[in-house]
This record gives structure tokens, sequence and C-alpha cells, in this order.
């Protein structure tokens, strides 16, 4: 049966994606604003469990049903190429923007990389992206579009979602629960004391106890974390746990105020996360003024855009690096103290507003477009002939 599509959890996903550029832009571009202010926008890397979250619920929503009993070959086929044909054609595209600009700079241009510079384009690296094995790299640091550790190691999920789902719904109330417990203390485990002193920024002073570890096998036991709790979610969902609470909206904005609340005072990463389930049940079960708000059209658009949003911002960078790298090689090194003004967040908001005009092209020519011309191509040579078509 196919399932209600849940409006109200759309743009969570877009907002999501706007944080994580922000969160980006901070770290590898200019300061948006004095640490000694606040720095909640450095967890915002933490946007990347809520996808996980958000994505174990939304799986187990549309596509739990079809795996209750057993995984039968025809349904994964069906689910392997919808799934597909969502993140292989955009992923496959900015992945070969980021090698063209590599091209540009060091084979056309000759500039000479970093240590740095040259770990994240590893020539190594690229058949494991082109075949979705990237989420395995034992790199310290995310290769060529570097976003995209996220997806290759939530692709490798895509495939065990299946197995996994028949046990997680026999599964009583107190393994669950013992299910949660795991999921905690995978958090926990992941949230360690870490600083960012590999970028050398002299506005990023160390932070302690986050969750950002994208080195294999931690970058797959965040996604677990995160996939396992959505499904958990779901299960809460269903189940209308704290629906008359959760779905009020003064409690849905009440939350959201609290957890920025506790970034800006550093409560650790594993902690805050916890939140995130809440926010999707209490959006979920919503039908007031935060539904209102959530379904008009700006930010509906926005979550359809969110996918884009993630994909292409950190490509767009690049390419102004790339820009400067060429026009300005012999560009001196600045290691005064560092100033903080308007110009960040200006210019944060002109990068912003430059990722959501090319998010809404790529998903408008490149995602949409895809998926309909692959989806009923692999459907059709996946799918036997007696099979039921949805």
């Amino acid at each position: 049966m196919k399932q209600t599509y849940l409006t109200t959890l759309t743009p969570l996903r877009g907002i999501a994606a706007l944080l994580v550029v922000v969160f980006h832009f901070n770290l590898m571009v200019m300061p948006i604003i004095d640490p000694a202010i606040t720095q909640l926008h450095r967890h915002w890397a933490l946007m990347v469990d809520f996808f996980f979250i958000l994505s174990g619920f939304i799986m187990t929503y549309v596509y739990g049903g079809w795996f209750v009993e057993r995984a039968s070959m025809v349904s994964f086929r069906r689910y392997m190429t919808a799934r597909f044909a969502r993140v292989y054609p955009l992923h496959l595209l900015t992945l070969l923007w980021v090698v063209g600009l590599y091209v540009i700079l060091v084979p056309v241009n000759h500039i000479k990389l970093d240590a740095d510079a040259q770990s994240v384009f590893d020539l190594e690296a690229i058949p494991l992206h082109v075949l979705m094995l990237h989420g395995f790299n034992q790199a310290w640091t995310a290769t060529w579009n570097t976003p995209a550790w996220s997806i290759g190691s939530e692709w490798f999920l895509y495939i065990l979602f299946p197995l996994l789902m028949p046990g997680f719904r026999r599964l009583p109330v107190w393994g669950k629960t013992s299910l949660l417990v795991v999921m905690l203390a995978l958090y926990g485990y992941l949230s360690k004391p870490l600083s960012e002193v590999l970028l050398q920024k002299p506005w990023l002073p160390p932070m302690h106890y986050i969750i950002d570890e994208i080195m294999f096998p931690d970058s797959f036991f965040r996604c677990l974390a995160g996939f396992g709790l959505g499904m958990i979610t779901h299960e809460g969902y269903e189940r209308r746990w704290a629906a008359n609470g959760l779905g009020r909206s003064w409690v849905f904005a009440g939350m959201a105020a609290c957890l920025f609340i506790a970034w800006h005072f550093q409560m650790p990463d594993g902690l805050t996360v916890w939140v995130f389930p809440l926010l999707i049940l209490g959006a979920a079960y919503n039908t007031g003024r935060l539904a209102k708000l959530l379904q008009t059209r700006p930010l509906q658009r926005l979550g359809d855009w969110s996918y884009s949003v993630y994909m292409v911002h950190v490509p767009i960078m690049f390419t102004f690096l790339v820009i400067q790298k060429i026009t300005q090689p012999a560009a001196p090194i600045t290691t005064g103290p560092v100033v903080y003004g308007l110009e960040g967040p200006v210019t944060c908001l002109i990068y912003v507003l430059m990722v959501l005009a090319v998010a809404a092209l790529t998903y408008r020519f490149v995602e949409v477009p895809a998926r309909r011309w692959l989806n009923p191509r692999l459907k059709a040579r996946s799918t036997p002939s007696n099979a039921v078509q949805v």
C-alpha cells in the first residue's frame, strides 16, 4: 500500500542542508561570527546525523512494509532501483565536477597542492566514488566532493535495510529498547574529544565531544546509529508515542530553541543528537500552525532541493578556490589576527543564495529528469514480466 506523503518532513531536510552549507563555509572559507560570542554553528555538522535519522525513518515508512516478512528479489530490485535513481546521477555529476577542477588545477595549470589538498584530491579514491564504495575509505579526511562520504556510508545501509527490516519488526518491546540503548552507546563512542587542528584556521578554536568523524569504520557506525535510531523513531510514530505533546507547535519550537541553546553552551553532540527524533516526530504529528508553515511553497521547494543543496555546495566552493589558485598563485598567506565584521556573514549569505540557485537548476535538470529516465528502464530490466509494477 502506498504511504501518504509526509509533507511536514520535507522542509526539515532543506533547513538541515542549509545549516551544513553554513557550517562548511565557516570551516573552510572565513569566519561568520566571533567564537567569543557563540560557536553554535560549528555543531551543524550534526545535521548529517539528522539526515541519517530522517533517512531511517522515511525508509521504514515508505519501504518497511515491503520487507516485513522477507526480502524477496523482486522487491529488493524495485527498491534498489528507486534508491539508485535517487542518489547516483547527481553524485556522479558532482564527482565529475570536482575531478574536472582537479584537472584544470594540476595537469593543465601545474599548480602544486599542499598535503591537505592532495589528501582531498586522492586519485586512488575515484573508483571508490564511482562504485559508491567511498564510505569505506580509510583516509583521515573525505575525498573529492567531500560531503558525499555520507552518501557512500548510507548506500551500504540501503543495501542492508531489506535484511534488517524483518528482524527489526519481530523484536519485542524489550528488544527495541535494547536497540535504543545500543544506539545511545554508539553515539557515546562517537562523541569523542576532537579538534579541527588539521585545518589550521585561526578562527577555529578546539572543540570537544563533537561528532565529526568520517574515517571508516566510525563513519559507518555513525550512519548505522542514525539509521537505526530513525527506524526506532518510526516505530514510535506508528505507536503514536507522545503524539498529544510532541504534536503541538509550541513544543516543537521549544525543542528547537533548546537545541540551539545547547549548541551555544557546547553540550556534547552525543546528547544533543537525541533531540532529532523528537523533532521528526513533532513535525510528523503536527497539524497546526507548524504544519501550515512547513507546507508553504518556499519551504516545500527548499526540501525538494535539499539533496542538490547538500551535493553542490562544496563543488561551488572548490570552484572559487581553484579560480583563486589560478589567478593568484602567489597570494600571501595572512598570519595576522582575525578581524570579525560584516564581511563574513554577508559573503556567506551570497554563497548560500548561489548554492540555492545552482541547486534549483540541478534539481530541475539533473535529479528529476534522471529519475524519470532511469526508473522505468531499470525496473523493466530487473522486474519479471509477471511481477506487479509500482
